[in-house]
């Protein structure tokens, strides 16, 4: 069965890859054209590590749904895969709103506890706010592509990625050369870009009646 493991897991591993781009894509964008390049690519680098941790947890979620709905799936137990894909969806709704509850009135001080310079502190704080803010979109993505791999289908959740890899340069560019937004408009790229491949997820989730 080499071949199958071959064509299933080569779109994951392709995926977790696509992934890392939207914060090398972040990087490039506003070393390049933001007006203090120097400083907002520090800013990014330094916002990096704190929405990783979080980037961790969905897709360890996203994992433990995929093998709750791979099992249901192979056993044709309908009712109970779409028991679970409501709880996942459930679950990652009220993980999101926790977070912003509580990490949002603390964001600043656990900049200041990472010693974050000043000189890009208020960059790296609207970077990591508008990240946690809208990170629903890279919740949901990460959830319901597990979801979808579970129902043994791993091209579609790479092919969504790589849509809202694509939206994201594009906005890239237009929010900070056009628009001036700097490492704001890059943090609101992603996020749009995220929200994109979730809305596609759950598209490709509802029309899939096979099950």
């Amino acid at each position: 069965p080499w071949k199958v493991i071959l064509q299933f897991t080569l779109p994951m591993l392709i995926g977790n890859i696509s992934q890392q781009l939207y914060s090398t894509i972040d990087t490039i964008v506003v070393g390049q054209f933001a007006q203090n390049g120097d400083n907002a690519i520090a800013a990014v680098g330094s916002a990096l590590p704190i929405l990783n941790m979080l980037l961790v947890l969905f897709i360890g979620i996203s994992a433990g749904a995929s093998v709750m709905v791979a099992q249901y799936f192979g056993a044709k137990n309908r009712e109970s895969i779409s028991y679970t894909v409501g709880n996942c969806i459930t679950v990652t709704a009220i993980a999101c709103v926790g977070m912003i509850v509580i990490a949002a009135p603390i964001l600043d001080k656990v900049l200041v506890l990472l010693n974050t310079p000043e000189n890009i502190y208020n960059d790296c704080y609207w970077y990591l706010m508008i990240s946690l803010l809208g990170m629903a979109g890279m919740a949901y993505y990460n959830i319901l592509s597990g979801i979808i791999r579970g129902l043994g289908d791993s091209a579609s959740a790479l092919l969504y990625l790589l849509v809202a890899t694509v939206v994201n340069i594009a906005l890239d560019l237009i929010f900070v050369i056009c628009f001036g937004w700097d490492v704001a408009g890059v943090a609101l790229a992603t996020v749009i870009a995220q929200v994109v491949s979730s809305v596609l997820c759950m598209w490709k989730l509802s029309r899939m009646r096979n099950l």
